[in-house]
């Protein structure tokens, strides 16, 4: 991995990398290459229509992002693509980001990139949390987790049968992450999961990113999630926790913030997506 790649960055990528079981890392034509530290194919071809499948490009930190139109002209004069039947492009705004992913692609290799037409275009606004627990936030954590535990019944599980079952065509990701599973003392059953990627750093400290978290509808509003979150930071030795959340998503926010999370960058996302000829 690029050693200007932030470590969120790289945790990111990561994250995409495993998500499906066929990973095509491609060459990055000369026009881009200032802008572009990887570029990679994810094809699940048991789920060919799933909205992972697709070709991204990871953008170095270091760099300004190039406006998504003028780099995909830079992308169509290299005319080392694919015909693409219809295109999403998404990428972050901000100087720091890292990600540009072009979705939904049916790619035939060794012909260009033609004309766009019928361009849609859709803003979302994220922000990046990350959390640097001490000894004393995991004490308390692992407390607070308990207690819910204990009042409710539950336990918290490895989560990778509940994970693959309920999302088969993301189960790849058991393979390369942690996951694990809320059980409901209720109903004596799985209701709900958080799943992390992780990566060691140079100095052989460990990080992780949140991946993938959610309760059954059910059972929401009863303190689970919550209490998976706490299960994280009391028994994950990481050094840092980092999450990305989606600006509007007021609930989830309020809940990384109130367990210790802080903002370390906003992030603007366009998503464009392009009808080609």
């Amino acid at each position: 991995m690029s050693s200007d790649l932030t470590t969120y960055t790289q945790l990111s990528i990561k994250h995409f990398e495993n998500a499906v079981s066929r990973c095509i890392h491609l060459p990055i034509p000369g026009c881009i290459r200032s802008q572009a530290a990887a570029i990679f194919i994810l094809d699940n071809p048991r789920f060919p229509n799933h909205f992972l499948n697709g070709c991204y490009i990871v953008l170095r930190s270091s760099t300004e992002l190039l406006p998504a139109p003028e780099l995909l002209s830079r992308w169509r004069v290299a005319g080392t693509w694919a015909s693409i039947s219809f295109l999403s492009i998404c990428t972050i705004e901000a100087p720091s980001s890292s990600l540009l992913a072009l979705t939904g692609y049916r790619m035939a290799f060794c012909a260009r990139i033609r004309t766009c037409s019928n361009v849609v275009t859709r803003r979302h606004f994220s922000r990046s949390l990350s959390f640097i627990p001490t000894r004393w936030h995991r004490l308390l954590a692992f407390a607070r987790c308990y207690a819910t535990q204990f009042l409710t019944g539950s336990c918290v599980v490895d989560g990778d049968e509940y994970f693959a079952s309920t999302y088969p065509a993301k189960a790849n990701l058991v393979n390369h992450g942690i996951t694990f599973a809320w059980v409901c003392g209720q109903t004596s059953t799985a209701v709900g999961y958080i799943q992390l990627t992780h990566l060691v750093d140079d100095q052989e400290q460990l990080h992780v990113l949140i991946t993938g978290f959610g309760v059954e509808e059910a059972f929401r509003r009863r303190g689970f999630g919550r209490a998976m979150l706490l299960h994280v930071i009391a028994s994950v030795p990481a050094k840092e926790i980092w999450v990305e959340v989606q600006e509007d998503n007021r609930p989830a926010m309020k809940l990384y913030i109130e367990c210790g999370f802080v903002v370390r960058r906003k992030q603007e996302t366009l998503a464009r997506r392009i009808s080609l000829p």
